[in-house]
């Protein structure tokens, strides 16, 4: 009978068919062919990044299109690859407050956070809109968390906006530390820059102003507005109060040494944005100005009583159309230019660049 159970047993699971082994030939056929699906499988896979990065291109470069005067964008928003070891050591900073997201400044803002994904830089902005939620996740969608970090504003130990500078500028110094940009001391080797949200066109010049300090030639760069496209894209009477006011105060520094040096005769005080190393942001977090003041009286202080090295840098920054379509020949943005003199002809002129 167990003799019978073992027939029935050998009978019911027949026995796995073994493969003769392969000739050489059809063993190399395999081998070749496992190897082109693996080539095949890369190449998809980059194909696929390089068009996804070209919708994004496409789309940043359509957006701007609509905010830049003549029917293509500036030269340098060609939006080539920037180089990582220059971008990841930028930390751009700003402040932003929208009433609501139909603000056509909102829209801007939303570009500066495009080209800060493009170019790899981290981007902090310090926000006190009513809609705060709403506006950061729309910042972090177009640029992503990765580049752009968005707080909202500490009113209680940040007031105003030279408070909102100033906390900017605290949030990329942890960034900075966090990340340890380089070995050793990471605020050293990187730079921090101000800008207004609305200077979209700016992101595409952050290498040009950033390298002077990280060659360590300079330790604050002042960009300098190209006159041509100074003249053209902003409202005529900008034009000539910011023009008037920067030569004011080029002849007020004019007698102090460290005005006179290369590269720092000529200022575009009145522009906005300024650069500096990042190790001597104790010089704006110490500054309780709050308003235009806190951008410009700290390198000022840090130049005549630190032996701060500061230049200019010219860039060929074009300002967006719709903001001089907004704010030409209308008499409340002319009053608005005109208290900003006004304010900045006594704090900075007979404050800070007196005798």
């Amino acid at each position: 009978n167990s003799n019978a159970i073992a027939n029935l047993d050998m009978t019911a699971s027949p026995q796995p068919q073994i493969s003769p082994p392969l000739a050489h030939g059809e063993e190399t056929n395999q081998i070749n062919l496992w190897k082109r699906v693996i080539v095949a499988v890369i190449i998809g896979f980059c194909l696929f990044s390089i068009l996804d990065q070209s919708f994004f291109l496409s789309g940043v470069m359509a957006s701007l299109k609509h905010y830049f005067n003549g029917e293509e964008t500036p030269e340098e928003t060609t939006l080539s690859e920037p180089d990582r070891e220059i971008a990841r050591r930028i930390f751009v900073v700003t402040t932003t407050y929208y009433p609501d997201v139909s603000d056509i400044r909102f829209n801007l803002a939303l570009d500066l956070c495009r080209l800060a994904r493009l170019h790899k830089i981290r981007l902090i902005i310090v926000d006190d809109s009513p809609e705060h939620e709403t506006v950061r996740d729309q910042f972090h969608m177009v640029g992503t968390p990765e580049y752009v970090h968005t707080f909202r504003q500490d009113k209680t130990n940040y007031s105003g906006k030279g408070g909102a500078l100033r906390q900017a500028i605290q949030q990329a110094t942890n960034l900075i530390q966090a990340a340890n940009v380089r070995k050793g001391n990471g605020l050293n080797d990187a730079v921090i820059c101000f800008t207004e949200p609305e200077k979209v066109d700016l992101m595409n010049h952050m290498h040009r102003i950033a390298k002077p300090i990280i060659d360590r030639a300079t330790d604050v760069v002042v960009p300098t507005r190209k006159d041509e496209h100074f003249r053209q894209t902003y409202p005529i009477e900008q034009y000539h109060s910011e023009s008037f006011g920067n030569l004011h105060f080029d002849l007020l520094a004019k007698q102090f040494a460290g005005f006179q040096k290369d590269g720092a005769r000529k200022l575009d005080w009145l522009f906005g944005p300024f650069a500096f190393r990042a190790s001597f942001a104790a010089g704006w977090l110490d500054y309780e100005g709050t308003s235009w003041d806190a951008q410009m009286i700290p390198y000022v202080r840090g130049v005549r009583q630190n032996n701060w090295r500061i230049m200019s840098v010219t860039v060929n920054f074009r300002h967006p159309r719709v903001m001089k379509d907004q704010e030409e020949g209308l008499p409340v943005w002319t009053k608005k230019r005109l208290n900003q003199l006004n304010l900045l002809f006594d704090l900075l002129g007979d404050n800070e660049l007196s005798p």
